[in-house]
């Protein structure tokens, strides 16, 4: 009895590696981008708290506010800047190759 067993080309398997590579970032940019939005309201309402505290001149509260603003923002920058850096990657890598040129030489 003989049994064959397909082998894969290293065509093939850069081909699945590219697509789970793929997947993985394009999970990470969607996981950046569910995030971001929620951070970015989280810093605009801890602002508006800081802003009370403020009018209220209560100092602790103002650090520990202003803190936390500051957390939010730098949370929602982080964020932003893993998406944009995953969307760049996936620009280059997806590039389309080099198209071959039609020979049109003496057409009529």
């Amino acid at each position: 009895m003989v049994v064959f067993v397909h082998r894969k080309s290293s065509n093939e398997i850069s081909r699945e590696g590219k697509k789970k590579q793929m997947i993985f970032l394009i999970s990470i940019m969607s996981f950046a981008n569910f995030v971001f939005y929620p951070l970015v309201i989280a810093t605009i309402i801890a602002f508006i708290i800081e802003q009370i505290f403020r009018s209220q001149d209560k100092a602790p509260e103002i650090l520990r506010s202003m803190a936390v603003r500051k957390y939010f923002w730098r949370q929602a920058w982080l964020f932003n800047i893993i998406w944009f850096v995953g969307y760049f990657i996936l620009l280059i890598v997806n590039r389309p190759g080099a198209q071959q040129m039609p020979d049109m030489i003496w057409q009529g």
